[in-house]
C-alpha cells in the first residue's frame, strides 16, 4: 500500500490506540497478574470482530482474523508490568502502587490493538490469516512458552512472526536491529557441592564444602576464556552461594545458582558438560562430590535473514535511511520471543523511543510519537509478508 495511503488510513485510529496506551499504562499489573488487563484486550479484540482464544495457566490472549485464503503471520505483543514505584510524574501514572510499566508493554499492547483495528477496517484489502499473541509473564517465566505449547503457532500455522520492542537509547521512530543472532539463551544452574561437616577446631575430621566450592569456581570461570573461541559469546555467572550452619562448624554443604549465557546450541552443548566434569573432578580431587543440575531457559532470538530484509526494507521506507541503525552484536540478553521462534521463523527488532530514560527504572517513559510509527511498521510488514509468503513457492 502507497505510504501517504496507509498514513492516511491509520490516523483515525490513533487517538483510541493512544488512550488505550494511557489507560494500560494507568493500570499496570503484575506477571502472572494480568487478568484487567487481559480482559481489555478481549473486550478490544472482541469489538473489532476478532476471535478470541484464551489459555490454561496464564494470563494470555490470541486474537485471530482470517480473511480468506493465505499465509499467516503472527504480531507478538507483552502485557505484564514491573515491581517499581512509578516517579514519572506522568498523568496517567501508575494507580497501583509499587506497580509500573517500566519497560514499554503498555505501549506495545497499544500497537498491537491499534493494527488489529486496521486490520479489522481494511479486511477486504488483504489476504491470509493474522494473529495477535498478547503474552502474560514476559518478564518472568515467558507466557509465550505455555502459548506456543498450547498450540498459538498452529491452525492455521504461522509463516512468520513479528516481534516489537521500545527502545529508549535512541531518537523516537529509529529502527535497531540485526540479521541473523540477536540475543542469546540461558540455562539456570544449581550446582551442589557436598563435603563432610565437623568441628572447627579438627578440620582433618571432615571435607570443607567452601573451601572445595571456592576451588570448583576458580575453575570454572576459566572455562569461558581457555575452552572456547573469544569470538564466541558466552558468559557464567554465579550469583548466589549458600552454605554453612556456624562459624565453628566445618561446612559440609554449599548450594550455587547462577546462570549460562550462550548464542549457538554447540557452544551451550559443550560448556555445560565441561561445568559438570570440571565441577565434579575438582570436587573428587579435594574429597567432595559435586552434582549439576540444569534448568534449560529462554533459547536464542534468530531473526531470519531474508524475513529481517523484508522488514528493514518496510522500516526504511516509514521512518526512513537516517532512521536505521544496525545493531552491532548479538547482546546476551535473553527474551521470551524466542520461544515463538521456535516454532516458525520470525523478526524481533526495536523501535527507538527518544526519551533517554532506562528501561526498568521508576522514570521510564516514552515519546507518544512513536505510536503512529509502530503501528504503520506492523501493519506494512504484515501486508508485506503476506504476499511474500503468498508468492513463495
Amino acid at each position: 500500500m502507497d505510504l501517504t495511503r496507509l498514513r492516511e488510513t491509520i490516523e483515525p485510529l490513533l487517538p483510541h490506540a493512544v488512550a488505550l496506551r494511557r489507560e494500560f499504562h494507568a493500570h499496570p499489573e503484575r506477571s502472572g497478574e494480568e487478568r484487567e488487563t487481559r480482559a481489555r484486550v478481549v473486550r478490544e479484540l472482541t469489538a473489532l470482530g476478532i476471535e478470541v482464544h484464551l489459555f490454561e495457566d496464564c494470563q494470555s490472549v490470541m486474537g485471530v482474523m482470517r480473511s480468506g485464503e493465505g499465509p499467516c503471520v503472527a504480531i507478538r505483543a507483552d502485557m505484564d508490568a514491573l515491581p517499581i514505584a512509578e516517579e514519572t510524574g506522568l498523568p496517567f501514572a501508575s494507580e497501583n502502587p509499587g506497580v509500573m510499566h517500566a519497560c514499554g508493554h503498555d505501549v506495545h499492547l497499544a500497537l498491537a490493538l491499534g493494527s488489529a483495528a486496521w486490520f479489522s477496517a481494511h479486511r477486504d484489502s488483504w489476504h491470509g490469516t493474522v494473529k495477535w499473541l498478547f503474552e502474560s509473564e514476559e518478564e518472568t517465566v515467558g507466557g509465550g512458552q505455555r502459548m506456543v505449547a498450547q498450540g498459538c503457532m498452529r491452525n492455521p500455522p504461522v509463516d512468520a512472526v513479528l516481534g516489537q520492542h521500545m527502545n529508549p537509547n535512541y531518537p523516537t521512530g529509529t529502527f535497531y536491529a540485526r540479521p541473523g543472532f540477536t540475543s542469546g539463551s540461558s540455562d539456570e544452574l544449581c550446582l551442589t557441592v557436598t563435603g563432610s561437616a565437623c568441628h572447627g577446631a579438627y578440620p582433618q575430621r571432615g571435607v570443607d564444602a567452601i573451601v572445595v566450592t571456592a576451588q570448583v569456581v576458580s575453575a570454572l570461570q576459566t572455562l569461558i576464556s581457555r575452552s572456547i573461541s573469544p569470538f564466541e559469546p558466552a558468559v557464567l555467572t554465579f550469583g548466589v552461594i549458600r552454605g554453612g550452619t556456624a562459624e565453628n562448624i566445618v561446612c559440609g554443604e554449599v548450594t550455587l545458582r547462577g546462570t549460562l549465557r550462550t548464542l549457538t546450541p554447540e557452544t551451550e552443548t559443550f560448556l555445560l558438560e565441561r561445568i559438570r566434569r570440571t565441577a565434579e573432578g575438582v570436587a573428587a580431587a579435594m574429597g567432595a562430590r559435586a552434582a549439576l543440575e540444569v534448568f534449560p531457559s529462554y533459547r536464542p532470538v534468530y531473526n531470519e535473514p531474508a524475513l529481517y530484509e523484508t522488514v528493514a526494507a518496510q522500516a526504511e521506507r516509514i521512518l526512513g535511511r537516517e532512521r536505521m541503525v544496525l545493531q552491532p552484536a548479538p547482546s546476551l540478553g535473553v527474551e521470551s520471543f524466542s520461544y515463538f521462534l521456535k516454532e516458525t521463523p520470525g523478526v524481533y527488532y526495536d523501535l527507538g523511543c527518544g526519551v533517554g530514560t532506562a528501561l526498568h527504572t521508576p522514570t521510564f517513559h516514552v515519546d507518544e510519537a512513536v505510536i503512529p510509527l509502530g503501528i504503520e511498521m506492523q501493519v506494512a510488514c504484515v501486508l508485506q509478508l503476506l504476499e511474500r509468503s503468498a508468492d513463495t513457492p
